[in-house]
């Protein structure tokens, strides 16, 4: 497993991601979770995890009412994926961990 996107969205159950740094923000999410504040709110959630004194481990889990948000901290680059609950967590966790470092590794050449 090479850890790309495509592995990603291949998982059973994963829906969607969205991928910040401080200056640019990807969203690939379905159009059922759109609403027109959603730029809005990702982009406040990757302000409060990227404060100094917040900042956790590098993986965070977010349980709501009918998606789950796992969220990949490496640096100043976030990635948050959408998933359905019945979603293989580890596999998941175990591509974002692969997703999120080769993301880093390409900012950084």
């Amino acid at each position: 497993m090479k850890g790309t996107i495509k592995d990603l969205l291949n998982i059973y159950g994963v829906e969607g991601y969205v991928i910040t740094t401080n200056k640019t923000m990807q969203i690939k999410i379905p159009s059922k979770y759109k609403t027109q504040n959603t730029k809005k709110q990702f982009r406040d959630l990757y302000k409060n995890i990227t404060e100094e004194k917040k900042r956790p481990g590098n993986i965070i889990e977010v349980y709501l009412e009918d998606v789950m948000v796992t969220i990949f901290i490496n640096g100043s680059t976030i990635m948050m994926v959408l998933s359905k609950k019945g979603a293989n967590q580890a596999v998941l966790r175990m591509t974002g961990k692969l997703v999120i470092a080769g993301i880093a590794k390409a900012k950084d050449k």
